[in-house]
């Protein structure tokens, strides 16, 4: 279908009261561009609201690798104040592109995959989602990982061999390796389990029934997870008799001020991944209302779960002489027994949510969208669980030094750009408004040079080699990656796009960074004069 021949504005439909767009044709010809799980949600089947967003974050707050994370900037020399703050500040900032990039699911019903073709190009999309997909299916490694540590902490319970594991404690500080160093057999059984589990709950929540598996799990996963963390931290305080002195955790030494910077930008990075997935979830919200509400608690659910795994380390240093911050550790070793497989089975389905919301929705569309034609949501979940098996990125869950500078930072300068990019377009560029067609059309509007916007191409480019080329003072630019690649992103990309990308691809666009720019039809169907 040529691009000469749409008539954009009568198969495009803007509702304004709810300020969401919907096509009305498919393009099946689109063999590379479209299928039926990648057309934009009709509004009629958007009915999540803001409790679903809610239940959403809340089942991926209140995780483990989250508990443990004011943990992690101990070790950098940050005192425990400093680590608090910068894990709520950190979310603070990474939730502004995020509530940015999830308007425009929201807006259009589309999922990242699709929505970033505005930006990168109709085929330069698949790259900035590759990247998110081995990230998530990095993350997704983590999560199944913890999932098992769970499952095999109740296997040593219920056989009667916690003693083991309180040897080992004792002699070894890395908590997260320590259930498989003493079940290896019995962990990596269940792991294979787990991993099982979780493609049975892919293949029973289909895309165009609006997910509802994914969405029940939310509604029912999340006040169970909440009262399972709450139970947990009420238990070691009462314990204490509610006094701690959180101060025994700080470092004995004190941070730089690189140090702290980096522990921010690695808890910007904590999340970055999600600022990107959430249009999958948002191209599903009723409204711009109900997925803003149910979003903007997320950084104070963070701080409530970085104070409460501070004041229960603190108990476990009071009671037991040793500041355990793995609870699963925790729980296995000073709870009682039908209390801690409590417990144990709600972090497993904490963790189990957090592994399908945040690492294996998203990623599983950017595969299919390498090939739509012939890879569903569902094949594009299998591909997915394959990258995460051949990355075993567990290995730097154990290390703080590693998890910090080998995972968080290094991906967050990855991401940072790609989220540059995404969001000075959209806010700047588009003023959020755009030919929704133009998607899946492949002689369209975002047909760039070759189906790649050479922009956003430069831009990575340029970002990354700053950020991760050798060159004396290299690492004051990882610590700070996530922030200096996004900043430095919009500084290249807008004078790139005003002055060479726009007059030459895309020249039916008229306008200034200030008002933005638009079509004829854009203005049409958005009904602006």
């Amino acid at each position: 279908m040529a691009e000469k021949t749409i008539d954009r504005s009568s198969i495009t439909k803007f509702y304004p009261e709810k300020g969401q767009v919907e096509l009305t044709e498919t393009f099946p010809n689109e063999k590379f561009l479209w299928n039926a799980d990648v057309h934009p949600i009709p509004v009629k089947n958007r009915n999540w609201g803001s409790l679903t967003y809610f239940m959403i974050w809340v089942s991926m707050v209140f995780i483990i690798p989250s508990w443990t994370l004011a943990s992690v900037g101990l070790v950098f020399g940050l005192n425990i104040i400093q680590s608090i703050s910068m894990v709520f500040l950190g979310n603070l900032i990474v939730l502004i592109p995020m509530i940015i990039q999830s308007h425009g699911g929201a807006r259009y019903g589309l999922a990242e995959p699709q929505l970033t073709r505005s930006r990168w190009g109709t085929y330069g999309a698949i790259f900035p989602s590759w990247i998110r997909a081995i990230i998530g299916a990095g993350w997704w490694g983590i999560e199944s990982y913890i999932i098992t540590e769970a499952a095999t902490a109740i296997y040593a319970i219920l056989s009667g061999k916690v003693s083991v594991v309180a040897y080992t404690v004792s002699h070894y500080a890395d908590y997260p390796f320590i259930l498989s160093k003493d079940f290896p057999q019995v962990f990596w059984g269940t792991f294979a389990i787990v991993i099982l589990l979780q493609i049975l709950v892919f293949y029973y929540s289909p895309i165009m029934k609006s997910q509802p598996l994914l969405k029940w799990l939310a509604r029912i996963g999340g006040p169970i997870i909440l009262v399972s963390f709450f139970a947990v931290w009420l238990y070691f305080m009462s314990k204490v008799g509610w006094s701690v002195d959180i101060f025994t955790l700080s470092s004995t030494s004190s941070a730089s001020m690189l140090s702290i910077l980096a522990f921010l930008n690695a808890n910007i990075a904590y999340w970055a991944t999600m600022a990107l997935t959430m249009p999958d979830y948002t191209r599903l919200a009723k409204n711009q209302f109900s997925q803003t509400i149910g979003q903007i608690p997320m950084p104070i659910l963070m701080l409530i779960v970085a104070i409460m795994g501070t004041m229960t380390t603190a108990a476990a240093l009071k009671l037991y002489g040793a500041p355990i911050w793995d609870p699963i550790v925790l729980v296995t070793l000073h709870m009682s027994s039908s209390a801690s497989i409590l417990i144990l089975f709600a972090f497993i389905l904490a963790t189990f949510l957090v592994n399908v919301f945040a690492n294996a929705v998203g990623p599983a569309y950017d595969i299919a969208n390498t090939f739509p034609k012939h890879l569903s949501w569902f094949k594009g979940s299998l591909i997915l669980i394959l990258i995460g098996l051949a990355l075993g990125a567990w290995s730097y869950y154990g290390n703080a030094y590693s998890y910090i500078e080998n995972w968080l930072l290094t991906y967050g300068g990855l991401l940072g750009s790609v989220e540059g990019v995404i969001i000075f377009d959209y806010a700047i560029i588009r003023r959020f408004k755009f030919d929704l067609v133009d998607i899946f059309l492949s002689n369209g509007r975002f047909k760039y040079w070759k189906g790649i916007n050479p922009a956003a191409a430069i831009t990575f480019l340029i970002v990354s080699a700053i950020i991760y080329l050798p060159y004396p003072g290299e690492s004051i630019a990882l610590g700070n990656a996530w922030v200096l690649s996004f900043l430095l992103s919009g500084a290249i990309y807008l004078p790139l796009m005003k002055y060479w990308v726009i007059p030459k691809y895309q020249p039916e666009l008229k306008g200034s960074l200030t008002h933005g720019y638009f079509s004829e039809d854009t203005l049409k169907i958005f009904k602006v004069k």
